[in-house]
């Protein structure tokens, strides 16, 4: 080869490689390898917590560098921030760049790279979206408290984007923060409401229980005196009966003498209108024993329990019904007694039980809510039970018992939540104004110029 071919050659060289290395020089092309390498250098800028800044990136000076840096290191969070170009993560010709990696995965890459457990962000500078910008961050790890970290990423766009010194501040104050599960979050609320409802409750319980025992002390001041008077007059007719004569008498007489007796003690103790009913139950058993006993000793067959006469139940066990109209009342029929059933037969009045209040004889069925307990024991008998044949009383037992149970705070929340229920309802069917325009911003567009690659993401245990 002479020296002139190889001049050439040489020249030749030149004129193709000094482009391919002013190319590369200019950082125009890069591939894989080159985003590796350099965010292994970033890796090894981040061994422990704090900011990296790349020195291309001109928007943050060196005092408000120092300052986020300084936040970073006293997080309570480990917290690893990285802010580079995105030229230097993005592979491709001058004409045609891409990231080499996309969304959380870039501070994923991070992560990897560093090898601890913690919180990694990162910030890509560009001039937008279009062109790499973006916030991506991650939480990594097995275990321990869960960060805030996809939600600070989203505060620091939507309040601050795009100055990223007020970005980072505020990323670091929120992705610091623990998220607890709901129940921990609310149960210093719960707590308190708890406690506040637990007042009301107990409250409410109590007032509506001292209304109710008003109410059953005048009910039982009305029907003690006739209840002890009833206990008297039974024991006399028991004493009054001739000596059994055999083992079956016997035991209706101790049967009857033993209700008596309860009768007597629950009297003594009564308070309630449930008291009330046990003791006019126990007496109206001792009547029916009496009516067995009876049967025995004629050697007849006992008779089944049946309602008590209507008109006086202390004239023990109905035998037979009839229809009856009282005054100012529509006809019914009525269980009652034999003697009963006789007067009627002979056009008279039956004897009815009636209660002197003041200076006047009641019918102790008009007597309403007073008398309601004595009523109900009556016509209860063990397993057997009748309906009493006065529509209004049953009509006036059931609205007090009704009452009661709507002033306890069961009753008063289940009225509360109908009531609410029915205004809501009320004001949805009243509402007639439909508006078809649609003001909305349909694009789903967010605040901060344009930071829709920005990540929410966040891990942990």
């Amino acid at each position: 080869m002479t020296r002139w071919t190889v001049a050439l050659a040489a020249a030749a060289f030149l004129v193709v490689a000094a482009p391919a290395a002013a190319l590369a020089a200019d950082g125009d092309s890069r591939d894989q390898a080159d985003v590796d390498a350099y965010f292994d250098q970033v890796a090894a800028k981040l061994g422990q917590p704090g900011l990296y800044v790349d020195p291309d990136v001109t928007d943050l000076d060196s005092s408000e560098i120092a300052a986020l840096d300084a936040a970073t290191k006293s997080a309570d969070a480990p917290m690893r921030i990285a802010v580079v170009p995105a030229e230097q993560i993005s592979i491709g010709e001058s004409y045609y760049k891409y990231l080499a990696w996309n969304g959380e995965e870039i501070a994923d890459q991070l992560y990897d790279r560093v090898g601890v457990e913690g919180v990694y962000a990162v910030l890509v500078d560009a001039d937008s979206s279009d062109d790499g910008r973006g916030f991506h961050a991650v939480q990594r790890a097995d275990r321990g408290p869960t960060y805030y970290v996809g939600n600070a990423v989203d505060q620091a766009v939507d309040c601050c984007a795009p100055n990223y010194d007020s970005m980072l501040e505020r990323f670091i104050q929120r992705a610091q923060v623990v998220d607890n599960p709901w129940y921990i979050d609310v149960a210093p609320w719960a707590g308190g409401i708890g406690g506040i409802a637990g007042l009301w409750w107990g409250g409410v319980t109590l007032a509506s229980r001292r209304r109710r025992r008003q109410d059953e002390r005048d009910h039982l001041e009305l029907v003690r005196p006739m209840l002890n008077e009833e206990i008297i007059a039974l024991s006399q007719q028991v004493s009054a009966l001739p000596t059994a004569t055999d083992e079956r008498q016997s035991t209706y007489t101790k049967q009857i003498l033993d209700a008596i007796e309860k009768a007597r003690q629950r009297l003594d103790k009564a308070k309630t209108d449930a008291n009330i009913e046990a003791v006019s139950t126990l007496l109206g058993s001792a009547r029916y024993g009496m009516v067995c006993l009876e049967a025995v000793r004629a050697g007849k067959q006992v008779p089944e329990p049946t309602a008590p006469c209507f008109f006086d139940p202390r004239h023990g066990p109905s035998t037979t019904s009839t229809e009856w109209t009282p005054e100012e009342g529509a006809e019914r029929r009525v269980d009652i007694c034999a003697a009963c059933a006789a007067r009627l037969a002979a056009n008279q009045q039956p004897e009815v039980r009636t209660v002197r209040i003041g200076d006047q004889n009641h019918p102790y069925w008009t007597l309403g809510e007073r008398i309601a307990a004595y009523v109900d024991g009556y016509w209860t008998a063990g397993d057997q039970s009748w309906m009493f044949p006065d529509p209004k009383l049953r009509r006036i037992r059931d609205g007090m018992r009704d009452r009661w149970a709507a002033d306890r705070p069961g009753g008063r929340f289940r009225n509360w939540t109908t009531n609410v229920g029915d205004s809501l309802n009320s004001m949805a069917s009243s509402s007639t104004t439909y508006n078809d325009d649609d003001d909305s911003d349909g694009g789903g567009r967010s605040s901060g110029g344009g930071w829709s690659s920005r990540t929410s993401s966040s891990g942990g245990g």
